[in-house]
């Protein structure tokens, strides 16, 4: 009997280490992660008022607006639009505005640099920053990509005025940063 039992004891000591060592051909197991989310892009001035302006005068804002990234985990790409609904006047994007036309440019920099109308031209579709076609200034760290958490970037604007209008009066002009993860 008690050979029986040392026995019996044995064989279940061994069918337990046998089970734990089977764990079979594959095994799997879930990777989970949250993206964070929180992009958020502060044009810190509501509005920049170029005044007073002689049908055809072409004008540089004398001063930047500041754009931040106030994300508090991401990088930030931005993109600019322009909604010309705002205004009576109709945007282009190149050439010398006719009537009731008009052309803004914005470009990101310490300073307003040199303009082109193919690289800083606003449209009514989102256009994305880049650092040397649209809205840059060919330098990385002042151009409106890769924009690091908390940081500003300066946002000159260009507007060329209609030669003439029948619609006199302040026009507003909305222009939109849109933020994504960089």
């Amino acid at each position: 009997m008690k050979r029986l039992l040392g026995l019996l004891i044995g064989l279940v000591a061994v069918a337990g280490i046998i089970s734990l060592a089977y764990g079979g051909a594959t095994d799997s197991l879930d990777i989970k992660v949250t993206l964070a989310s929180d992009i958020e892009v502060n044009i810190q001035d509501t509005e920049f008022n170029f005044e007073e302006l002689i049908g055809g005068q072409t004008s540089v804002s004398w001063n930047a607006v500041t754009v931040e990234n106030t994300s508090t985990s991401n990088r930030e790409d931005w993109e600019l639009k322009l909604d010309d609904t705002g205004s009576d006047w109709t945007a282009i994007t190149l050439g010398t505005p006719g009537e009731d036309e008009f052309l803004l440019m914005a470009q990101f920099g310490t300073s307003a640099g040199t303009w082109s109308s193919d690289n800083h031209s606003l449209t009514t579709s989102n256009r994305n920053c880049s650092v040397n076609v649209y809205f840059g200034n060919g330098t990385y760290a002042e151009c409106g990509l890769d924009v690091p958490k908390g940081a500003t970037r300066s946002l000159w604007f260009r507007i060329t005025m209609p030669e003439y209008s029948i619609h006199v009066g302040e026009q507003t002009i909305p222009v939109t940063v849109t933020a994504s993860i960089g």
